[in-house]
């Protein structure tokens, strides 16, 4: 009688952007779709929005702005300005909806449709961690996890973004997270992909793999999604239109930019000897799980290390 009456409620709950109201929205999702779309998603500065603007850029692939609506979230205002809707057409589509998951793809659809593509991607990081979701409503989707060395990821997180847009010009926040937290987010993240290792529809992308060995990463997606490799994906940086809006870009303006490796390895610089001694303390086993070569550096022993890993 006790559950009957919680879900009666929930039943009546108005879903705002709490972890509450997500849980709701997901909860009430009963429809399941035919679609067959492309989600990406990893922990963030791992390299999914470089994979995101690579596979806009095919022309039968339409993947926009972060929306966030596969984690449970609904903002009006970020969907307008992001997806450029205008207000009627969003609220037509709601309209239309018998739920969030039916929203989600009448919104996407509407979306490819309107690139003139005849599919569609969605790219948050944050979908890693709503895979359930996702292949409860999806259940053809294709989930690719893009994955990256986590010492790198961690010199990434701590000081993103390094700029927003305010009144039109670039601002320095001049952020710097601790990097104990990082390192956390990388492992809760990392984590809830690999639990999905051996899914038919999961694909781990590396992005050192895509930086260094562009082609064979990409015939290797290609495949994975069911899509010819072309090569107007390695020619991304050169589409005008939404893609190429500097606003959309600005704590990572290097997408818009030739792919470039330049970034592999900048932990070597950045991270101190005791950081790094924190990092394996706590992430060595996880960076040896996803086949990342554990290096001696400074003061620290190969041995020591190694035995961080299998411990």
């Amino acid at each position: 009688m006790l559950t009957s009456n919680i879900f009666r409620k929930l039943r009546r709950v108005r879903p705002g952007n709490s972890a509450l109201g997500r849980g709701c929205r997901k909860w009430r999702s009963r429809h399941v779709s035919t679609q067959s779309p492309i989600i990406i998603g990893g922990c963030p500065r791992s390299g999914t929005t470089l994979t995101r603007v690579i596979l806009d850029a095919h022309p039968n692939i339409a993947c926009g702005p972060e929306s966030s609506l596969l984690a449970g979230r609904f903002s009006r205002d970020e969907l307008l300005n992001r997806f450029e809707f205008s207000v009627a057409e969003l609220a037509q589509l709601r309209s239309a909806a018998t739920d969030h998951a039916h929203f989600i793809e009448l919104f996407f659809t509407r979306f490819a449709v309107r690139q003139g593509k005849m599919r569609w991607a969605e790219k948050t990081p944050a979908n890693v961690r709503h895979l359930a979701y996702v292949f409860r409503i999806f259940p053809n989707a294709k989930f690719v996890h893009v994955v990256r060395d986590g010492r790198d990821v961690v010199c990434s997180l701590r000081t993103h973004p390094k700029y927003r847009s305010v009144d039109g010009q670039r601002v320095p926040t001049k952020i710097r997270r601790p990097l104990r937290a990082c390192i956390q987010h990388w492992l809760r993240d990392t984590a809830a992909g690999l639990a999905w290792r051996g899914h038919p529809n999961y694909l781990e992308l590396r992005y050192e793999d895509l930086v260094e060995n562009p082609k064979p990463t990409l015939d290797r997606l290609c495949k994975f999604i069911g899509e010819s490799c072309r090569p107007e994906l390695l020619d991304y940086y050169q589409r005008q239109g939404q893609h190429s809006n500097p606003h959309h870009f600005c704590g990572i303006a290097n997408v818009l930019q030739p792919i470039s490796a330049k970034a592999i390895g900048r932990w070597r610089e950045e991270l101190t000897d005791s950081e790094l001694r924190l990092f394996y303390r706590l992430a060595a086993r996880r960076l040896s799980e996803l086949d990342y070569r554990i290096e001696r550096a400074g003061i620290r022993t190969a041995i020591s290390l190694q035995l961080l890993a299998v411990r």
